[in-house]
């Protein structure tokens, strides 16, 4: 009954209809097309299915180069700037699940069976395959000599990047009932952020897995199992010396990066991290909405309800616009002072259910259907 329950919720959010729950559902109804997207389209490339909703398969941007994969074992690096392909890995006994994750050479994907995989961004070549204790659904922080991954189980593991060995673990107990998926986690100096399921966020330090601070973002509550559900699934985001992070069935959050204590609180439930801008923090809720809070205390300023037919990914900044993808496998542009709808354009067939990739001029998206597509501001 548990998992039956869970199956049920997990249809819910995705807003699915139909019998593949990922395909595109109905564009919404709104007055906008493609006619003022201030981009164009550069380059595409199919790199294989997810296999579930809440499977980031999302991609990675380094050096010049786009990373993807497919759930059936596709691992492929691209030229941002051409799409041309530079190498391709075809893992057909694993199951990809979440990632990838770049930075300092090294790429780490994470797998269905538990397993994280690291190898060389330039060049494809296997370094080396570390063993976890249950699913990866999201991806790797990789930094400061150090790959940060959790695991769906709850727990938090900390890998040598030279060769995949356990430097640490940090195990927490999970509530009974979870959505599926979990957060990426953050890393900050000397430390890493991670979202957990039970409506709060920890820092954790890397030297040890020590715990140097643990933040409540929301308050579990209600009679069910079901109604207690308050998991902390989106990546939180950091910038200077705040945090801001938010959760299913509970609160958005701004806190101190110094010790976590919480500078505000905002009832909005949502499964996805925030996005932010120079003094607003953007916010997609679980009923489609779109939200932009005041930085320093959380206060509306504006809401946008258009979209409210839609499962949204979480906002980004691209230029001098807000993006955000959607299951109804379009990309909106909005205006981040009040939140009108400038624009939409169709990314191809599949929801979009991760965040599109900003880096430069370049904006970066992968559809549950595999298509990863390049589009270039116009400037």
């Amino acid at each position: 009954m548990r998992w039956l329950t869970l199956l049920i919720v997990l249809l819910g959010l995705a807003g699915c209809g139909g019998t593949d729950v990922l395909d595109a559902t109905e564009p919404a109804a709104v007055d906008v097309d493609a006619s003022g997207v201030p981009v164009e389209r550069v380059w595409s490339a199919s790199v294989g299915d997810a296999v579930g909703l809440r499977h980031r398969l999302e991609p990675a941007v380094a050096d010049g180069r786009v990373y993807a994969a497919g759930a059936a074992g596709r691992l492929a690096a691209f030229e941002a700037a051409t799409g041309d392909a530079m190498w391709r890995q075809e893992l057909s006994e694993r199951q990809l699940s979440g990632g990838p994750a770049v930075a300092d050479g090294l790429l780490v994907i994470g797998t269905r069976e538990g397993r994280v995989l690291g190898f060389d961004a330039a060049s494809g070549e296997a370094r080396w395959d570390s063993g976890v204790t249950s699913e990866v659904l999201a991806p790797a922080a990789i930094g400061q000599g150090t790959v940060v991954v959790r695991s769906n189980d709850g727990r938090v593991f900390a890998l040598d990047t030279a060769d995949g060995e356990r430097r640490w673990l940090y195990d927490r107990s999970m509530p009974s009932l979870t959505l599926r998926g979990h957060s990426a986690p953050v890393l900050v100096q000397g430390g890493a952020l991670v979202g957990l399921d039970n409506g709060r966020l920890v820092a954790l330090k890397l030297a040890d897995g020590s715990v140097a601070w643990e933040a409540t973002v929301a308050v579990a509550s209600g009679s069910t199992d079901l109604d207690r559900m308050a998991d902390v699934d989106g990546d939180p985001r950091v910038e200077g010396s705040q945090v801001f992070a938010t959760s299913y069935q509970g609160r958005a959050a701004g806190l101190a990066l110094s010790d976590g204590s919480v500078a505000w609180t905002r009832d909005i439930s949502s499964a996805n991290g925030p996005g932010l801008g120079s003094d607003k923090v953007y916010i997609t809720d679980t009923d489609g909405r779109l939200w932009a809070l005041d930085r320093g205390n959380g206060a509306t300023v504006w809401r946008q309800d258009a979209l409210s037919e839609l499962q949204l990914t979480a906002p980004r900044r691209f230029g001098e616009y807000l993006v955000v993808g959607a299951s109804d496998g379009y990309l909106y542009w909005l205006s981040p002072d009040d939140g009108e709808l400038a624009a939409r354009l169709e990314i191809g067939g599949s929801r979009i259910t991760v965040p599109p990739v900003v880096s430069g001029s370049g904006l970066y998206v992968q559809t549950v259907g595999g298509r990863l597509v390049a589009l270039k501001r116009n400037e």
